[in-house]
């Protein structure tokens, strides 16, 4: 069983490496395949004439029993709640970027007048000592 499982981690390992070079391809066949992989598990379900309270129960009890029952239904929805914060935090970072990038220029023109102002005084002491 072990080589078995050897086998089929290696095929995994090399479609895997394939697929990096070809995102948009590997990301259109994992779609038809959860697809396919549901539709064959819901017609299942029909042929048992599995009744539908029943399939919830099965399911989350399923689930609980993995460890994903939790981690699928509220795991998703903190993950969405991190990443709009993140955004948020991103357009204020922005902003404050924005703001010290304008008084960076600010002081920038302040100090570009300052030494023009200090190379006029050096010129105007060179030439009362020239006198």
């Amino acid at each position: 069983m072990k080589h078995i499982t050897n086998i089929f981690l290696q095929i995994e390992h090399n479609a895997r490496e394939f697929f990096e070079q070809f995102p948009y391809i590997q990301a259109f066949f994992a779609g038809v395949g959860i697809v396919l992989f549901w539709r064959g598990v819901w017609e299942i379900m029909d042929q048992m004439n599995l009744d539908p309270i029943l399939s919830i129960v099965i399911g989350s009890l399923l689930l609980g029993a993995i460890g994903l029952f939790l981690h699928t239904f509220v795991g998703n929805a903190i993950i969405i709640k991190h990443v709009e914060i993140d955004k948020s935090l991103d357009r204020v970072t922005k902003r404050e970027m924005f703001k010290v990038e304008a008084e960076v220029h600010e002081e920038e023109v302040t100090l570009s007048e300052l030494s023009l102002a200090l190379k006029r005084l050096e010129e105007k002491i060179d030439a009362m000592h020239n006198k």
